[in-house]
């Protein structure tokens, strides 16, 4: 039997999209070497370790300022314009815009596949009914006779 999880390493981000994220973040600098040359950086597992609590740091520190934000407010549920506050009150104020228009972007998706989930039900629905209809003009069902 295995020894159960920490808290700790339950809290831990996935390695894959920390990795993904930070060569994304690398392949739009200019990495080059002495020489001028040209090259992709590699990332040791202990950077990408580095990575990880240092985005759990700020995810909970994010978390308590956004909290406090709340609860001035009087209030029980953190909401977006909370989390962008409380990256304003944390002097990173110049996110605040990038997180806003994802934020935008995010409830366009939404919208847009509500719309399209609504739209196919309809159309589904449609379709129900002119089976019903086929059905109750095909005759014969009423089980009357001549």
């Amino acid at each position: 039997s295995s020894a159960p999880r920490s808290l700790a390493m339950d809290e831990d981000l996935p390695r894959a999209h920390i990795k993904r994220l930070v060569k994304h973040k690398l392949s739009t600098l200019d990495n080059v070497d002495a020489k001028g040359q040209s090259f992709e950086p590699n990332i040791q597992k202990e950077a990408l370790t580095a990575y990880g609590e240092c985005a759990k740091i700020f995810i909970h520190y994010l978390t308590a300022t956004a909290n406090d934000v709340c609860r001035d407010h009087k209030r029980s549920t953190i909401s977006d314009a909370d989390v962008l506050a409380a990256i304003e009150e944390c002097d990173f104020g110049e996110l605040v815009e990038d997180v806003r228009a994802t934020l935008d972007a995010f409830r366009d998706a939404k919208r847009t596949k509500k719309a399209r989930d609504a739209e196919a039900k309809e159309t589904r629905d449609e379709g129900d009914d002119d089976e019903v209809e086929k059905r109750d003009d095909g005759g014969g069902g009423d089980g009357g006779g001549d």
